[in-house]
């Protein structure tokens, strides 16, 4: 998984080479070579290649009988489910892992697959159930000295903890496991731990003790080229900057924040549409292959009607019995030469087909990438309204220390910030990625409803997206109460009937 992370066409290459190199494989070696084949593609972020080769793996695995490989390949669906936002679906594959681990008593397994179904009742927000699962995982790993997988379950504790807001609970995990990789020397998660410690600092108002841990979690994720790791990063530093009322360092590293969510996204487009791409290679060679083995038994099978001939020539020789046995034998050869030549058009028509469907999957990536792009947009609006929330509520309790002239300034600054907020600058250029991705459903909306509202339409955008009600707020700048008020008069405007779903409604257009 590490080469394929590193280098994708490389990874596919070596599995390749192997199918190649040992072409009788056996049923184990089939089945653990194609369950590896859907580990890379999802790793390629192909999840409905990654699917079809998993299921295909379940069926070997199921064939072998082999209980402990169905366990890690339904913890391998369920954290695809997960990322295909099917959160139910993945709870109920780890749950099916869980079953087949403590059939045959294997505890790692045991451990592993309760601290993901921990991990999906925590995305569920049941903490409760969600701490129970990390706990019972905690105490089998533990038992086997499992340290790699410890320090994963004190994060996942550490976050439940923090989602709490029990901030000194949250702290103690997070610590815990920043001291097990630590001593692993696990460098790749050293990042997160450190952010996560800074993190617990910053929401319990020290933010000046948060600086140096945010800044070391920022040098690391540098070092080892993580540019997930290093936007994260960036943004708490500068939410903890902008606790401090350092605004302007905070602004400039909430515009490199999003610089680094932008390189993020171009560059994960680029990496699909290579491996788009690269797939594409491999089948067209393996198309190339099959045609030329055809070719050569073709060959072949003339070679030896030539030599049959040859042989029928000088056996019969001058006899009329042999020329009609010549004809016919000819007449048949040709017939079969014509029924060959058809079924090599029929291939050529089937991989004319594939080529068309690997032009739709490409096209596919480019939506998907351009998802992405417009989530980053909200998400950079949400980070900016954010901050000047905080910066317009410091202002505030400035406002009632403070002499009478500077009372004044302080209120047309406030006006100034408040004026912003209702102002979405960004709106112009979220409405065009909005629009490459949904086609269509601001110019119906507004055809079907002409008395819609800017604002109207900016809300109904946000719902098509799926945001949550507090990401609605944030971006539009508002409370939850005047979103609230919004919603309703954007039903009444639309005319909806008592009953009938808003959200429903939206998503036909």
């Amino acid at each position: 998984m590490k080469q394929a992370e590193n280098d994708p066409k490389e990874a596919y290459q070596s599995l390749n080479n192997f199918y190649q190199t040992v072409p009788n494989l056996s049923l184990a070696q089939r089945s653990d070579a194609i369950f590896l084949e859907g580990q890379l593609l999802m790793e390629f972020g192909l999840y409905d290649e990654a699917t079809h080769k998993l299921y295909q793996a379940e069926e070997l695995f199921k064939n072998r009988n082999c209980k402990t490989c169905l366990g890690h390949l339904y913890n391998q669906l369920g954290k695809l489910y997960y990322k295909t936002k099917s959160t139910s679906e993945a709870l109920q594959r780890h749950n099916q892992a869980l079953r087949l681990f403590k059939e045959v008593g294997d505890i790692k397994g045991i451990a592993r697959s309760k601290g993901l179904i921990g991990s999906m009742f925590e995305k569920m927000e049941n903490y409760s159930q969600a701490l129970v699962f990390q706990n019972e995982a905690i105490q089998l790993s533990q038992e086997i000295n499992d340290s790699s997988e410890l320090s994963i379950l004190f994060e996942n504790v550490g976050s439940i903890y923090e989602d709490l807001e029990e901030y000194d609970s949250a702290e103690h995990y997070f610590q815990l496991a920043f001291a097990l990789n630590s001593e692993l020397g696990n460098i790749l998660h050293m990042p997160g731990n450190i952010n996560n410690l800074g993190d617990t600092r910053r929401k319990t108002n020290r933010a000046k003790e948060s600086i140096p841990f945010y800044e070391s979690a920022l040098k690391i994720s540098q070092d080892i080229g993580n540019t997930y790791l290093e936007r994260s990063a960036t943004v708490d530093l500068g939410k903890a900057y902008a606790a401090l009322g350092e605004f302007e360092k905070a602004y400039l590293l909430f515009s490199k924040a999003r610089k680094l969510s932008e390189n993020i996204f171009s560059e994960e487009a680029a990496r699909q549409l290579a491996s788009q791409e690269f797939q594409y290679e491999i089948k067209q060679k393996q198309l190339e292959i099959a045609q030329l083995e055809n070719i050569h038994i073709f060959e072949s099978r003339v070679r030896w009607l030539l030599v049959s001939l040859i042989l029928t020539l000088l056996g019969l020789g001058w006899v009329l019995i042999s020329r009609q046995r010549l004809k016919i034998s000819v007449t048949k050869t040709t017939l079969k030469k014509q029924q060959e030549l058809i079924e090599i058009k029929e291939r050529l028509l089937q991989t004319e087909k594939e080529n068309i469907n690997l032009l739709e999957a490409r096209m596919s990536a480019e939506v998907g990438a351009q998802q992405k792009a417009l989530t980053a947009q909200t998400l950079h609006v949400i980070e900016k309204n954010q901050m000047l929330k905080e910066i317009q509520s410091k202002l505030e309790d400035i406002l009632q220390k403070d002499l009478r002239e500077q009372k004044k300034r302080l209120r047309n600054l406030i006006k100034q910030i408040a004026f912003n907020l209702g102002q979405d600058q960004d709106w112009e250029e979220f409405k065009h990625t909005f629009e490459n991705v949904h086609q269509d459903f601001i110019k119906n909306l507004k055809t079907n409803n002409p008395d819609l509202t800017t604002g109207d339409i900016k809300l109904a955008c946000l719902m098509k997206m799926n945001l949550s009600n507090k990401e609605i707020a944030a971006t539009l700048g508002i409370s939850m109460e005047s979103l609230r008020i919004s919603r309703y008069r954007l039903r009444k405007r639309l005319q909806l009937s008592e009953g009938k779903d808003l959200h429903h409604y939206l998503h036909c257009f």
